[in-house]
């Protein structure tokens, strides 16, 4: 199934305050609607009626727990993580939106209000996430809604992989209703699926976190994805850099991407920051030349 964008949930984000905004401004007037939103309604008579444009998600704190939410939802990996409090800011502030809206207009629907919704959708699918990847201890059972935002299929596919008795078919706790399946195995069926993409045990499977090596330009851009790897990943093990040999002037010339390429230091701090090495040390050389070089003719330094 194709994945809805960032930007596609912002803007489905944004409606829903315009839609709070109106819900304000029957509530309490006009004026608390305009302190909520943060402009004017401009002589329209209903906030619905303006561009969720004008929304300037910068205002309301849980659009960050969104942006981060997407990530661990769909782009699993050790850089995208969510604590508890996260995950139940989304799946109640989902609760608390609007279920209808408008003033003049009797009552107005949107797609944020369904099961279909962006944001619905990403919410739903961190609590399914977190169920079965970090809250392990609960073992949690999963519910088809669950399991097909997982596998990123329809919640018809997965009802028919219940119906399937073979070994590759899913079972259902016998006798539950509404159907419910078990932790082992949605876990197990899961795994099978083309469509899941597993939280990376390790920085070496991580594809995000290639992605960020790949992606830099610059000796700071690289700085930024060590420190990430040194102090945001496995905190209760995190690498060990002095026993490897590097100095805390080394380590912060890496870190602040003021290093001097040395094809040896580079392999060696990719084995202890278990990332690819050949990815690391090219990527680390490009970079440096960069630096080093920089194009005064023609193009940027």
């Amino acid at each position: 199934m194709d994945r809805f964008t960032k930007d596609q949930m912002f803007d489905e984000l944004r409606t829903i305050f315009l839609f709070e905004a109106d819900h304000i401004l029957m509530g309490a007037g006009e004026e608390m609607a305009e302190r909520f939103i943060g402009f004017p309604l401009g002589g329209e008579t209903e906030f619905l009626a303006l561009s969720p444009s004008k929304v300037d998600l910068s205002r309301f704190t849980i659009a960050g727990s969104f942006d981060r939410g997407y990530d661990y939802a769909f782009r699993p990996s050790l850089t995208n993580t969510l604590d508890e409090s996260e995950v139940q800011d989304l799946v109640v502030f989902m609760l608390g939106t609007p279920r209808t809206g408008g003033i003049g207009s009797g009552g107005t629907q949107h797609r944020f209000m369904t099961a279909d919704g962006y944001c619905q959708t990403v919410a739903d699918t961190v609590l399914a996430r977190w169920k079965l990847e970090w809250d392990v201890r609960m073992r949690h059972e999963f519910t088809t809604r669950d399991l097909a935002l997982l596998a990123n299929m329809t919640e018809g596919a997965v009802r028919n992989a219940m119906a399937d008795k073979t070994e590759n078919g899913l079972r259902a706790s016998p006798g539950v209703k509404p159907v419910r399946v078990e932790y082992d195995e949605a876990k197990r069926w899961l795994s099978n699926r083309r469509g899941f993409i597993p939280t990376p045990s390790r920085p070496r499977e991580d594809a995000v976190l290639h992605e960020m090596v790949a992606a830099a330009k610059t000796t700071k851009d690289l700085g930024q994805v060590i420190r990430r790897r040194s102090y945001v990943f496995d905190i209760n093990n995190p690498p060990d850099l002095a026993s490897a040999g590097f100095t805390a002037e080394e380590i912060k010339a890496w870190e602040d991407g003021s290093f001097e390429f040395d094809v040896g230091k580079a392999a060696r701090l990719a084995e202890e920051l278990d990332l690819d090495p050949p990815l690391f040390v090219g990527k680390a050389l490009e970079v440096s030349l960069r630096r080093n070089c920089p194009v005064t003719e023609g193009g940027q330094a």
